[in-house]
């Protein structure tokens, strides 16, 4: 049987192209006034992060969206804030981002008490997503 070496061959090609498209672990570090949040592949190694949101879970409303504007943003972690953060929070190794939201503002704001949603892409269609409150 010949055919099985090609169709081991083939599956392990599948199984690590999937492996490629997987969503970025995503990891809080609560501090109390603030959060890290984590992104790093394997704990130490920068991870491709297309793009961040983080919305206000009860409105809706996004507060605050990154989007890769050019090259293959990579990124360790980045720190939100009770308060005002800068729209620059994530400093990518490669690549760049373009601010969405807020348009046209260098701050976005981030309240004590209040649910937000983050989330995450990296090269995939779907988002890591996770509950931020401070």
């Amino acid at each position: 049987m010949k055919r099985t070496p090609i169709l081991v061959y083939a599956l392990v090609a599948l199984l690590a192209a999937v492996g490629c498209f997987k969503r970025p672990t995503l990891r809080l570090e609560n501090t109390g006034s603030f959060v890290i949040v984590h992104v790093e592949t394997l704990g130490e190694y920068p991870t491709t992060v297309r793009r961040i949101r983080v919305k206000d879970s009860s409105s809706g409303k996004v507060i605050f969206e990154l989007l890769a504007e050019s090259g293959t943003p990579q990124i360790y972690n980045f720190r939100l804030s009770a308060g005002e953060n800068s729209i620059h929070v994530a400093n990518p190794e490669h690549g760049f981002y373009r601010v969405v939201e807020p348009s046209g503002k260098n701050t976005f704001s981030l309240q004590s008490g209040v649910r937000y949603r983050l989330m995450i892409w990296g090269n995939e269609w779907s988002a890591s997503e996770t509950d931020l409150k401070f």
